[in-house]
Order: C-alpha cells, then sequence, then structure tokens
C-alpha cells in the first residue's frame, strides 16, 4: 500500500469516523485467524537477519516479558550504555541465549577514550565478549559525532568487540548525507512513526536505504496506545484502543526499506499483541482506525518535523522538550522525562513560557506548542 496515496483519499473523505469510534478487526479476512508468525528482515548491508518487531529494553527492563520474547523469537534487542542497570538486568535473561539474539547498545559519550571504555563497560555487564550493534546515543547534529568519536567507532568494530556500528538520532534529514558521507556507519537507529508520517521521514528512510544502510524504527508506538497521563500520579485518561500499538507497528513495517522496530513493552499481552503486526496484512481499516488516533493527539504530540527549529527567542529547543513530556504523557516514563529535560543548559531548563504573552512557534501540526512547554516546565524542571 502506498501510505501517502491512501491517506490522502481518507482526507479528501472527511472523517468519516466518530473521534472517540473506530473500525472494528472483527470481520477481516481470515489471515487474522492463522497462529501469528515471526518475520525476520534482513538490515542493510549488515546482512543480519532481525525480526520486524525487536524489543526496545528501556531503562527496567520487564524480564518475563524479555524471556518470553526470546522463546517468541523475537531476536533483536536494544539497550543504553546510559539506561541505568538495564544492561546488567538485561544480562540475567540472555544467559545461555547468546547465540539466539542480535544486541544493540549505545555509548552517551563524545570523546574516542570514553566511547572505547564505555563498550568495555558494557560488555562486561551484557556478560558477552561482543555486541552486534555499537551506537553513539542521541546524535541530532554532525558536530555531536566528532572526528575522535568517529576513530572510536572504527577501533570497536575493528576490535571485534562490535561487529557493526551506527547511532540514534531523532532527526535523520539532518543526518542522512553525514552518516552515508562518513563511511563508517553501518546502522542509523530513527524516528519513525504514523504519527511523525511519511512527509517528514520518507526521504531520509530512502535515502540510507539505497546506501545499503540498515535502519532501526524507534518511536513507532508512541502516541498510539490512547495512554495520556495528566499528572505523574494518575491513571490512563484515555484508552482509545488497546491495538493502536499493533495498527502502528503494522503501518511502520508495510516499508521494506524498514529493517526492524524497537518498541517498549511491558507485559506478555502486549508483547503477543505486537508480536502480530509482523505476520498481518495493513488494511484500510487500520488506515482509517490510526487517523482518528492521530486526530485525537494532534495539539498534544510534537511529530519531530524540527521546522520550529531556531524559531524560539528564549532559545527553547522546542523539539526536544516536548520529546522529553512525551515520555510521560504518551510512555508513562516520569523517570526518564526527568532526565531528559534536567540535561537541558540551566538557562533553557529555568525559561518559563508562561512569561510570553503569545508564542512565536506556530506548529505546522497543529500543536499546542506553549501550552505543553508551560506542562514540561511546570512538571519536569
Amino acid at each position: 500500500m502506498n501510505s501517502n496515496h491512501s491517506r490522502r483519499q481518507f482526507l479528501q473523505a472527511g472523517l468519516a469516523l466518530p473521534a472517540a469510534g473506530l473500525v472494528s478487526s472483527s470481520g477481516l479476512d481470515s489471515a487474522f485467524q492463522a497462529s501469528p508468525q515471526v518475520v525476520y528482515r534482513t538490515l542493510g548491508k549488515t546482512g543480519l537477519k532481525v525480526s520486524g518487531v525487536g524489543y526496545g529494553i528501556g531503562f527496567v527492563p520487564h524480564t518475563d516479558v524479555v524471556a518470553r520474547a526470546i522463546d517468541m523469537g523475537i531476536n533483536y534487542y536494544d539497550t543504553s550504555r546510559d539506561y541505568g542497570d538495564s544492561e546488567k538486568m538485561f544480562s540475567e535473561v540472555i544467559k545461555g541465549k547468546r547465540d539466539k539474539i542480535i544486541i544493540a547498545t549505545k555509548s552517551p559519550s563524545r570523546r574516542k577514550a570514553d566511547i572505547i571504555k564505555d563498550l568495555d563497560t558494557s560488555l562486561q555487564a551484557l556478560g558477552t565478549d561482543y555486541v552486534d550493534i555499537w551506537h553513539l546515543h542521541a546524535r541530532d547534529t554532525p558536530a555531536a559525532i566528532p572526528d575522535e568519536a568517529i576513530e572510536a567507532m572504527r577501533e570497536c568494530k575493528k576490535s571485534g568487540k562490535a561487529r557493526f556500528v551506527g547511532f540514534s538520532c531523532h532527526d535523520p534529514n539532518n543526518m542522512v548525507d553525514f552518516l552515508i558521507k562518513s563511511e563508517t556507519f553501518d546502522v542509523m537507529q530513527t524516528t519513525y512513526s504514523f504519527a511523525i508520517g511519511t512527509r517528514y521521514r520518507e526521504a531520509a528512510v530512502k535515502k540510507l536505504h539505497d546506501a545499503g544502510i540498515g535502519v532501526i524504527a524507534m518511536k513507532v508506538v508512541v502516541a498510539l496506545s490512547g495512554l495520556h497521563l495528566k499528572r505523574t500520579d494518575n491513571p490512563p485518561a484515555t484508552t482509545a484502543t488497546t491495538e493502536g500499538p499493533l495498527l502502528g507497528i503494522k503501518w511502520v513495517l508495510n516499508n521494506p526499506a524498514i529493517g526492524t522496530t524497537v518498541p517498549f513493552m511491558q507485559t506478555i499481552p502486549e508483547l503477543e499483541m505486537n508480536f502480530r503486526a509482523m505476520s498481518e496484512p495493513y488494511t484500510p481499516a487500520d488506515e482509517k482506525n490510526l487517523y482518528v488516533l492521530n486526530e485525537q493527539i494532534r495539539p498534544l504530540y510534537c511529530r519531530m518535523c524540527y521546522e520550529c527549529k531556531g524559531q524560539c527567542p528564549k532559545g527553547v529547543p522546542v523539539t526536544d522538550v516536548l520529546r522529553f513530556l512525551a515520555y510521560h504523557d504518551f510512555c508513562g516514563n516520569y523517570h526518564q522525562a526527568v532526565v531528559s529535560f534536567r540535561d537541558l543548559a540551566k538557562e533553557i531548563r529555568d525559561v518559563r513560557c508562561s512569561d510570553c504573552s503569545t508564542c512565536a512557534i506556530k506548529c505546522p501540526n497543529g500543536v499546542h506548542v506553549q501550552d505543553r512547554l508551560i506542562r514540561a516546565q511546570e512538571l519536569l524542571a
């Protein structure tokens, strides 16, 4: 299915569903009755055969869910050196199963010596003598990957401690040419979802794919679960559909340029639901349901288009702050939201958008930017 074409057709027809009503999938074709199967895809020129649904381990792995995922045949697992004890906790689950899985982890460092040291620390925590993919973590500008970082990644790969190397980023349009020209990186992990849309990601993803770079999609289900927390101590305010994540992953995997996805999963039912995305077809009903969900979160969820970059007169990195807020509001992870916000410079943390009579940012996607920034500052500062 051509996602752009199908979306245009649906938009031209108008919102054919009530705001809270979604199309039932109970009457869809009999393919859904078959037992879901794991489907492996090739991750660019690495040649790695990865399950279309991978697993983002997160700060606190749910070890029973991870163990079940391995048993089901999911083989791609993503963590990071700066996720607290995540690597160590994960290591307890994978004892005796190393040959069944592909491990990706990341370094937050920029200096050569620190990146190499981080890899050794990660290997010790994971209880293995190599990782399959070694990333630099959250690099959204070329300046965040200085020459010495590139040297470090080349040495890590040459040593055999990392089979392949890459980096994660939230702004692939700003990084795709840099990655290709560096002739160093094998993969990119980046944001890609229905909510973000093909308009802001398709060209970069295609360029990576055409160059043989493996693409790992993250943030694939954020904002599609119906979760929207109002505070830090309340239950979900909305539950639009329990299958929003499934539909979101199906949409992502409909693009053959995507190697794998790394949703964070907290329960076995959630795992089993997402697992189905590998073998169920993406349907017009899925498209309509995702459209409804997307409209419900339109004023709340930043699509990370970066069109507002540099527009705030007070220097607030709007996209980043709204992403941090989304960690709480749409993922229920207050810890990650706070840690990320507090990494900002003090002069940025001290800005209060409530002091402005009007906001300089006019979001092309309909996000209520000032309201969301005020909420982030009240909640996270």
